[in-house]
């Protein structure tokens, strides 16, 4: 299939688009030193006169296919990398999205969604499993969608989600949403909390602010830890990994 020459532009605009628009704005004095697309996920990392800062981005697997080059990340390129054609380098922009995003974020503390889960139902956008498993145990009304059916372990369907997710009251939305699109239907079907959680969701607030996203959880990465777990082929998860950085979640509406 020839691509070449096409305007794959979407006629409207993403909202993964915009932030990285935000975001290359600010990316004057930043260089990319290192980056990677490993088993699970990819990262940049990227150098200013404050120090060095990284991003991730999970690799969905279920949406690979080899339409399109991958790229070597460019800062000034971002918005175009998030709504490439080929998933790698939608990865790699949202990276360098979240690299960019970190390195301007100021120093975060620890915390978790966990305050955030109040009203039921609680919809996972994405199975959150360790997550999903200590609402159950707790008897918690808890309602999970995977895209993946590789991952679909107690899990529906993402098709589900149109008839049920006006129905949820807090939802956490998996980072993944940002690579596959997917984020701007999730929030338009949504009469509740948005919580956009997960490690491909560092974002900074500036750049999501305006937007029906409520809460942001991710986490401030100890870059060269993190770098050697991802090269040996591992995923990233908040609550099981909390050894490679800082998670943190911040409140938007405030």
């Amino acid at each position: 299939m020839d691509i070449s020459g096409l305007n794959i532009a979407p006629t409207r605009k993403p909202l993964i688009r915009l932030f990285a628009e935000r975001a290359v704005e600010r990316v004057e004095g930043l260089r990319i030193v290192d980056y990677c697309l490993c088993l699970s996920g990819g990262y940049v990392v990227v150098e200013g006169a404050r120090g060095r800062a990284m991003g991730f981005a999970h690799i969905p697997h279920e949406d690979l296919h080899d339409v399109g080059d991958v790229k070597m990340p460019k800062l000034e390129e971002m918005p175009e990398f998030v709504i490439d054609i080929n998933p790698l380098n939608r990865v790699l922009g949202v990276a360098m999205l979240n690299a960019v995003s970190q390195y301007h974020l100021n120093e975060v503390k620890p915390a978790s969604i966990d305050s955030y889960l109040n009203e039921e139902p609680i919809c996972l956008i994405g199975n959150m499993y360790p997550l999903a498993e200590r609402l159950r145990a707790q008897g918690r009304k808890v309602w999970v969608f995977e895209r993946s059916p590789y991952l679909r372990m107690k899990a529906m369907s993402d098709v589900e989600e149109e008839i049920l997710l006006p129905l949820c009251k807090t939802l956490a939305i998996t980072g993944v949403t940002l690579l596959n699109f997917t984020l701007d239907r999730v929030l338009q079907l949504s009469n509740g909390l948005n919580i956009l959680t997960g490690p491909t969701a560092g974002v900074h607030p500036d750049f999501v602010r305006g937007t029906k996203v409520h809460i942001l959880a991710s986490m401030k990465f100890n870059i060269e830890e993190t770098i050697k777990h991802l090269k040996l082929g591992n995923y990233v998860s908040l609550s099981i990994h909390k050894n490679l950085g800082i998670p943190y979640a911040i409140d938007l509406r405030t």
